[in-house]
């Protein structure tokens, strides 16, 4: 039994002390455990979070989502990059993906789950930005697309008159009485 109390010690410090945010659940959705990077991600305290279940938190579609995750990870061991948006203290969406793997009890049975958040704001902005930047560029294409056409016109036109103001000279230089045709 010694060595089960120094495992779940072990689990229970690399629980607490990751930087992700790191919450253990049973079958049902209720979290069991959470880290400090879980308050902090969502600005609730330990009392608001522990025994709640997640539909507290997310929608319930995604509450549906999160359950149909569960079962893969009972079946297949984990899940990766699961979209979930949970509602923090404040009322913001937070946009996060989770990767779970199977929580199993000494006999092997799935007794829930374990979750990593990550955290996607920054990255949703950088997409977001990248869109807008995306956006602007589109907009400059055109204007020089239309510049260009416009340039190219204009120059056109010159080459066309030059030449006309060619032949007009031309026709000056002639001898009076000569016919263009001779």
């Amino acid at each position: 039994m010694r060595e089960l109390d120094k495992a779940r010690a072990l689990a229970d410090s690399l629980i607490k002390n990751a930087p992700d945010p790191i919450f253990v659940s049973d079958l049902e959705g209720k979290i069991l455990q959470a880290n400090d990077a879980v308050y902090e991600l969502l600005g609730f305290r330990p009392d608001e979070v522990l025994e709640q279940s997640l539909s507290r938190f997310i929608s319930a579609e995604e509450t549906r989502e999160f359950l149909a995750a569960l079962k893969e990870v009972i079946e297949r061991g984990t899940t990766r990059n699961a979209r979930l948006n949970p509602r923090s203290a404040s009322g913001e969406v937070i946009p996060t993906t989770l990767n779970a793997s199977a929580l199993r009890d000494s006999d092997g049975k799935a007794i829930g789950a374990i979750g990593i958040l990550r955290d996607m704001r920054a990255y949703e902005k950088i997409l977001q930005d990248l869109q807008e930047s995306k956006s602007e560029l589109q907009e400059k294409i055109l204007d020089l697309e239309k510049f260009e056409e416009v340039v190219v016109g204009r120059e056109l036109k010159m080459i066309a008159l030059e030449k006309e103001i060619e032949n007009l000279r031309r026709e000056q230089e002639k001898p009076k009485g000569q016919s263009k045709w001779t």
